[in-house]
């Protein structure tokens, strides 16, 4: 049973975007000589012609807990964010088959200075208070006609689902604030070399990833990962979250078949990628992740108003704290899209992971996991006056009941004018049997942000 109701209110990011052109012609009062008019289609071509462009975003986030509640011995009710960050991109054409793009994004949470008299560990401070990631990074171009080469720092996103991951194994997840924000926006850019060769209405991707990089997750016994009320007994500090060295022992692989046809489209995956998910490694005394594989197919078919979807994968060799032997899983996905109603979409997507040859033991701490992991995720979104203000509302939860808890989320983005968004919600964590889902249920927060994009 659910340990509390949950609350489908939600503060939603409006993003906000302002480009102003000043064109003016100047006339002098004797009707001589004129200043030339400078449209924004030339600029525009000028922009082109130049082959380099600069862009990106500032925004201000903020947030704020309505129920007390501590960790750590540090109250997190009340504001708890004062984020300011820039993101930057540069592209550039360097010839008439070749670009490559630079973008990274920094940031700095004021809150760790305004609350300085919190002794917050060393740990939580590193991951929240200032951070710097370099995003697509990469060079891009025709080799032939048919084939294409993309080398860097990139983001490639494999199935049809919007909400939960079954065949998107490529890139890793920023989980610090587990439940903030959507998939789309939380993939890392990982570093590797792509080739897709077309084939009439085919692509094949193949790709060599040569970058071990794993998931964000938020620091032991920080707000989101409340160590003491998850794992009983736990040693301080906690174990180490061990990134595997970029070598030429740990490369991954993946090939993608996507084929797009009148109606429908249909994709065939495989990859021997790392796992997504952390297991102890009692005999070094850390936390590591795997290498797993993992063999899968995803479906879209259009009929009408709507959009159906579906995604299975298989996956070996996937490690797990209670036993010593590795798992095979089958993870399966059904879904739609409803687009019947005027400026509003209604999703449904309900996942399954079956783990083959279980153990009973593995219910327990420290896995805390079932035989079968059902998660069923609904968004409803509805746009007004011309799109310039979005509403959704997302609820995901877990278990076939929706016993093992989850959390529900509900913005508004609004489109103050061109380059100005501001974005604004709620977020409420749903606790149940989950002893995760136990421990951040009071993590309740209304959030808003604005963004100036340029």
């Amino acid at each position: 049973m659910l340990k509390k109701p949950f609350i489908l209110v939600n503060i939603i990011p409006l993003f906000l975007s302002v480009n102003i052109l000043a064109n003016e012609a100047v006339e002098d009062d004797l009707g001589g000589f004129g200043e030339e008019i400078i449209t924004e289609e030339v600029l525009s071509i000028q922009k082109e012609q130049s082959g380099t462009k600069l862009s990106g975003d500032l925004a201000f986030k903020t947030s704020a807990g309505y129920k007390q509640h501590k960790v750590d011995g540090i109250e997190y009710s009340g504001v708890n964010q004062a984020q300011t960050s820039l993101y930057l991109q540069l592209d550039s054409k360097l010839s008439d088959n070749w670009k490559m793009r630079i973008s990274g994004n920094m940031l700095y949470d004021a809150i760790y200075d305004m609350y300085s008299h919190n002794d917050y560990r060393d740990s939580v401070e590193d991951e929240y208070r200032t951070d710097f990631q370099l995003s697509d990074t990469y060079i891009q171009g025709k080799i032939t006609s048919d084939i294409d080469l993309k080398v860097g720092r990139q983001i490639v996103v494999w199935g049809k689902s919007d909400s939960i991951r079954v065949t998107d194994v490529i890139n890793p997840l920023d989980n610090r604030l587990p439940g903030m924000t959507d998939i789309e926006d939380l993939r890392l850019s990982v570093g590797m070399a792509k080739v897709d060769y077309y084939l009439g209405d085919w692509n094949f991707s193949f790709m060599a990833i040569a970058e071990s990089r794993i998931m964000l997750e938020a620091p032991p016994r920080s707000e989101f990962f409340p160590v003491d009320l998850v794992f009983a007994g736990a040693p301080d500090p906690f174990s180490d979250l061990k990134t595997p060295s970029s070598s030429w022992d740990n490369m991954q692989y993946a090939f993608a078949a996507n084929g797009v046809f009148s109606g429908w489209d249909l994709s065939f995956y495989a990859s021997h990628v790392l796992d997504q998910k952390w297991h102890f490694d009692y005999i070094n005394g850390v936390r590591t992740v795997n290498k797993i594989d993992m063999i899968g197919s995803a479906i879209n078919i259009a009929s009408g108003s709507w959009l159906l979807k579906s995604e299975v994968a298989y996956l070996s060799g996937i490690a797990y704290n209670s036993t010593t032997n590795e798992k095979n899983r089958l993870d399966a996905l059904i879904g739609f899209d409803y687009m019947g109603i005027k400026d509003t979409v209604v999703s449904l997507e309900v996942a399954n992971k079956h783990i083959f040859d279980y153990e009973a033991q593995m219910k327990n701490q420290p896995d805390f996991i079932d035989k079968d992991e059902m998660q069923t995720a609904i968004r409803l979104t509805r746009s007004f006056s011309n799109d310039t203000i979005n509403t959704t509302a997302l609820l995901s939860m877990f278990g076939s009941k929706w016993e093992n808890g989850g959390f529900a989320r509900v913005w508004v983005d609004y489109e103050i004018m061109d380059a100005l968004n501001v974005n604004f919600g709620i977020v409420d964590y749903i606790g149940g049997d989950k002893v995760f889902m136990e421990a951040t249920e009071d993590n309740d927060r209304v959030f808003a942000d604005i963004t100036y994009s340029f």
